[in-house]
Formats: C-alpha cells, structure tokens, sequence
C-alpha cells in the first residue's frame, strides 16, 4: 500500500458507481489531481497585453511537451496512442481557443493560469453540446489541454504520482505521461470512449469513470481501491479487498511479461487439443494490446459504445468512419462485430423510453438495420468477418436478419451467428444453431437472468450455478449437433475456475478482455483436456442425480 497511504475515515466500505472504461483492480492512495484553487488577483490594465503573451507562450509550451509525449509513444511502438495525443497540438494552436484566452486577459484581467483554465473549460462545454458524438468526446482533451498550458504558465512540474489518479477528467495525454508509476484512474466524468480510456486500456491501467462529484470528495492520500471490472471505486476498503487488489495488480504484470514473451506459442491443452483465444475490443489501442499478448482475432467488437450519445441513427459513412480503423488491423483474422446491441443501460438519447432491446429493437427499425450491416461489411473487408446477433430469442430473428445481409454482401462473405444470453435462446439453442453459423454465448446476462441477480452481482456469480451450467451445455451441444462453432464472451471465458469447465463442455473459443488474452492463453496451456472433460460431466452428472433430473 505504501507509506504515505492512509484511512482518513473509520467505518464500512462505501462503493462509488461508475462505469467500467478499462479492466482490473488496483489498490493505493488517491492521488487527487483536481484540487481546488482560489481566484487570482486581477492583473492591472496596463500588464495585460505581457500577460496575453505569457498565456500563447504557456500554450506553444504545452504543444511542444505534447509533442515529446507523442514522439516517445511512437518509439515505444505505440502509434495509435501517438495520433491521439498529437491533437491536443492542434487543440493547443487553434485561434478560437487563443482568442478567447486573450479576452478573458484585456477585459476581465485573468491571470494567465487562470484564462487558460477557463478559456478551454468553455470550449469543451462548447463541444460536449453538440450532437456529433465524435466531436462532443474531444471536450475532455481541450480541457486537458487548457490545464496543461496553465501548469506551464505558472511553472508547475508533472509529477508521477504512485497511486489512483482521482481527477474530474483527464486527457490522453495525461494518461500516458501519469501513469508511469499510477496503478489506477478514477474520474467523475469520462466515458468509455473517450480518449484517456482508450489510452488506459492500451496501458493496461484500471480505469472507472462516470463516478460523479463524489469521486472529488476524495481526499488526496486516502486509501482507495479502483475495480474496472465491476465499475466501481471503493473508498474504506477492507483489508481483503486491499489484499486481491494488490494481488491481482501482481498477477497482471507477471501475467502480461509472460504473454509476451509466449505470444506465438499456440493455445493448446496439455494432451493437444486447441481452443482458440480472441479478444473482446472496441478499439484499435485494444486490438494492439490484444495482439501484443497472441490473440487470433477479435470474438466481440461492441459496435454500439461509439454511438451512445449520438442525437440519431449513425449513417453509413459515419460507422465505417469509426469502425474502418479497427477492423483495417485485424486483415486475414476472425472479427466478429456485434449488431448495435442498444437498450437497457445502453440506450442513446434517440431511443430513450424504448422498451426493446437488442436485435428486437433493430427490427423495429428495418431501414436502420440495413445500413448498420451495409456499414460493417465495408469496414470489415478483408477480414474474416463475422456478425453477431444480439439479445436473440429465437430462429426468426436470424432469418430476417440473414434477408437484409444477403445482398449487401456481394461476393464478400461474412458468417452470421447468434449471442446465446437469455435462457429462452439457450433453450431453443438447436432451432438456432440451425440457422446460424457460429453461436457465441454471453455468460454475463445468461447467468443474471437465470439466477435473478443485477448486472454486478453476475459478474461474480457462479457460471458453475447448475442452472446455468445446464443451459450452457445445451448451447454447445447445439452447436456441436449443427457442426458450428461456440464461443463465450462473457466474464466466465476469463475466469480461473469457470473456464477449464467451459473447455471441458466443448466450447472452440474464449473470447476475454485484451488485457487478459495471454493469461487465458496460458491457463489453456496448463489444463488436460482429457481431465476437465470428464470433470465437467461428472459435475451435470452429480447435479442431475441430486435432483432426480436426467441431465
């Protein structure tokens, strides 16, 4: 936990909520970056126009240490996190934002810190208004930007905190230069695809955001844990929780040298049978982690995170615009895209009060639907191309959906399969599987659906769950029955006790979070396939006989 970490309050844990931007748990002292400040003197009239100049000079600093910042992500291979970060050089020449620096200076008398901080905090209001999505997520890197050129005017060093960054946002450039020694970011704003998230999980650093003002509560040394997998960051923790943050912080980090150095050894059990590890990713910073640790392809690409704020249906040229540049990366290799899996928790401004979810609801929109595959084909040309259905409950669903690809796919190819999520789907998996060419299975809404549990609580719950354990097995029988392959994608695929069992059922692939590809890898390589084969039928076996069921 290190010296200077502390608990500055006695009492039980209390669990802030946000959302999850990059995978893992970490535990330390919270490194609060947003302190607050108090108003500046004014400067005198006179002094205004040196001031004005302080302020361009405090922004060309800025420019030139994003620029080195850039420079040394692309010498670390990195070129993908390099692009982001060099726009926050344009961000930090744009006459607008320079414009309105120097009108806070001659007619308010702002100090130089100050005008930057306020002119870039109005800009990225500015943008985070507008309707295109891609546009309102660059607020957080020109606010970064404005706190960078006002550290630069008032001589602040950087430093490199050892802890959890606790900031309001935080801009990708941050994110590379802080986390040389960070082991966690926690923000009160931020989203998922924002480009510090992008940059995080490219890292491989635990990431929450969305935590809301609370998480600036926080007082700077407090003990803190950050769990990315659940979402959440925990202020008080017990000594248990402190004790598996830290052991999986560890394990990562062996794990991860480890799967580098293996990344071309094949995933194949003890007694040679091969299970196929890919990786679930949305963006490219992923994919190249993802590549980094061996994976073979992607098993899930959330199509629907870019679009969560967007105004309206995404048109054709705005999808291929955001899918292009990670599909272009997996050339040759298994992508497997899922369908805008909208509705529930992850429903955009345009859809609010829509009851349907999933493919339901895609279907709702037949038009929509066309140009969303149209989309993806021409994104995904030159891959081995895949489409996943999502949320699907029954054999019609794929059939309508087959109807609308079948001509925008030309002589191109692409498979089509069906997530298996709900019990209703997992037991009509055979009417399915007919239909489909590969069937991929959910664990996380299959296992909270049939055990009645929230979103969290299934994250954690036992996939082992008999009941759970039956409908997954019915899936894969289904599909082996088809002659088709199976794959999970769920929180299960990379869980120490529940995937020798999901190997041992038969599934062909484990689709897991980049950071964990080659952990997974290596777990396959540790098991016998022969044992977990029949350890799986002994468990339906034992289940089944306890409850007079024929399994």
């Amino acid at each position: 936990m290190g010296p200077g970490a502390r608990r500055l309050m006695s009492g039980p844990e209390i669990a802030l909520h946000g959302v999850s931007a990059a995978p893992g748990t970490a535990a330390g002292r919270a490194v609060v970056l947003d302190g607050r400040t108090n108003p500046s003197p004014t400067v005198p009239a006179h002094d205004r126009a040196e001031e004005a100049a302080r302020a361009r000079r405090a922004l060309e600093a800025a420019a030139a240490e994003l620029e080195d910042i850039a420079a040394e992500l692309r010498r670390d291979d990195r070129s993908e996190d390099a692009d982001i970060v060099e726009t926050g050089v344009l961000m930090a020449m744009d006459p607008v934002l320079v414009s309105r620096v120097e009108t806070l200076i001659a007619e308010l008398g702002l100090q130089a810190a100050e005008a930057l901080r306020e002119a870039a905090d109005q800009t990225a209001a500015e943008l985070a208004s507008l309707e295109d999505p891609t546009l309102a997520l660059r607020a957080d890197d020109v606010r970064s930007v404005g706190h960078r050129a006002a550290a630069c005017a008032t001589g602040a060093l950087k430093r490199a905190p050892e802890g959890i960054l606790i900031a309001a946002t935080l801009g990708p450039a941050d994110v590379a230069e802080l986390a040389q020694k960070a082991t966690g970011i926690a923000l009160a704003g931020g989203g998922v695809t924002a480009h510090a998230a992008i940059v995080a999980r490219s890292l491989g650093l635990p990431m929450v955001v969305g935590l809301g003002a609370g998480a600036l509560e926080i007082e700077d040394g407090e003990e803190v844990v950050v769990d990315g997998d659940r979402g959440i960051l925990v202020r008080r923790p017990d000594a248990r929780r402190v004790s598996v943050a830290l052991g999986d912080a560890e394990n990562r980090r062996v794990a991860r040298e480890t799967a580098v150095a293996r990344r071309l050894v094949p995933a194949q059990t003890r007694d040679g049978h091969r299970i196929r590890v890919l990786a679930n990713a949305s963006t490219a910073a992923e994919l190249h982690e993802a590549d980094q640790q061996g994976a073979e392809g992607v098993g899930l690409l959330r199509s629907e995170l870019l679009f969560l704020e967007a105004p309206a249906w995404p048109g054709f040229r705005e999808q291929v615009a955001v899918l292009r540049p990670v599909l272009s990366r997996l050339a040759g290799r298994v992508a497997t895209v899922r369908l805008f899996d909208f509705g529930g928790d992850k429903t955009p401004p345009f859809l609010r009060g829509a009851i349907a979810r999933g493919i339901d609801l895609l279907l709702e929109s037949p038009a929509h639907l066309k140009t969303h595959l149209a989309a993806i084909v021409e994104a995904g040309h030159g891959t081995d191309l895949r489409i996943l259905v999502p949320m699907v409950t029954g054999s019609g669903q794929l059939r309508s959906v087959r109807e609308m690809l079948a001509p925008v796919v030309g002589g191109r190819g692409a498979e089509l399969g069906a997530m298996i999520e709900t019990p209703e789907a997992a037991l009509r998996a055979s009417e399915i599987a007919s239909h489909a060419d590969f069937l991929s299975i959910g664990t996380n809404d299959l296992t909270q659906l049939v055990l009645g549990f929230d979103r969290e609580q299934s994250r954690t719950a036992p996939v082992t769950d008999i009941r759970v354990l039956r409908l997954i097995d019915a899936t894969i029988r289904a599909a082996q029955a088809a002659r088709i392959p199976v794959d999970v994608c769920g929180e299960a695929a990379s869980d120490p006790k529940a995937m020798p069992i999901l190997v041992g059922l038969g599934v062909d692939e484990l689709s897991v979070a980049a950071a964990r590809v080659g952990q997974v890898r290596e777990w396959v390589r540790e098991i016998d396939f022969s044992a977990v084969e029949k350890e799986s039928a002994r468990l339906l076996h034992q289940a089944g006989h306890a409850s007079g069921e024929r399994v």
